[in-house]
């Protein structure tokens, strides 16, 4: 008897390639999923697995351009530049400090918030309707930190984030470290984020493979 021919060929069989086959499959098609390496073993093998809503605000901020110079003498700073002649870079940088203004700042972060939050409701619906054994955790995620400065200047973050209705409860040191005792009571501070969720990526590929 002849395979039936597919009519949709999707590229990469990680994460999303494999959700969007089995999204294409329940609507009917006849999918193939091809992928130069094994199924999960790239990005989403090396993925932390959290499905943050309360990252929505855009890294175009209030103050980032001035902050970015500093940037370029950390390695491990969120936004790395090598500036270089190249017209097409620094056009792009100037778009990037023009749009680091409250005002757009504010549209981005409700625009990001409303599709991050979405994204994770629907995730949720996903695992459960297709039964993916992936270790899915729907309770929050706690932030710690060692450094006070840095714990003051994300506890200033969090009531923008409130603002925008994106729940985040701060605990202080001491307190989060009695309720968790595997960590030491030097600790600056914890923030709790209940809108956030997690998984483990390598085995949400392999059920989405299976199915």
């Amino acid at each position: 008897m002849p395979r039936a021919r597919e009519d949709v060929i999707v590229v990469g069989a990680g994460a999303i390639g494999l959700a969007s086959a089995l999204a294409l499959r329940a609507q009917g098609r006849q999918v193939r999923v091809i992928d130069r390496g094994r199924v999960g073993g790239a990005t989403s093998h090396g993925n932390c697995g959290t499905i943050t809503p309360s990252r929505a605000p855009p890294l175009a901020a209030p103050g980032v351009p001035l902050r970015a110079l500093r940037w370029m003498l950390d390695p491990r700073a969120p936004l790395d530049v090598r500036t270089r002649l190249d017209p097409t870079l620094w056009r792009w940088l100037l778009q990037f400090g023009a749009r680091c203004n409250a005002r757009h700042w504010l549209q981005s972060t409700r625009a990001r918030g409303a599709l991050l939050d979405d994204s994770r409701r629907r995730l949720a619906e996903w695992v459960q309707a297709h039964a993916l054994d992936c270790e899915f955790d729907a309770r929050g995620l706690d932030y710690v930190f060692g450094d006070a400065r840095n714990f003051d200047h994300h506890v200033a973050e969090c009531e923008a984030l409130n603002a925008q209705g994106i729940a985040t409860t701060c605990i202080g040191g001491r307190d989060y470290a009695r309720a968790n005792p595997a960590f030491h009571d030097r600790l600056a501070g914890a923030i709790h984020l209940p809108g956030d969720a997690q998984l483990r990526p390598d085995r949400y590929t392999a059920e989405l493979a299976r199915r």
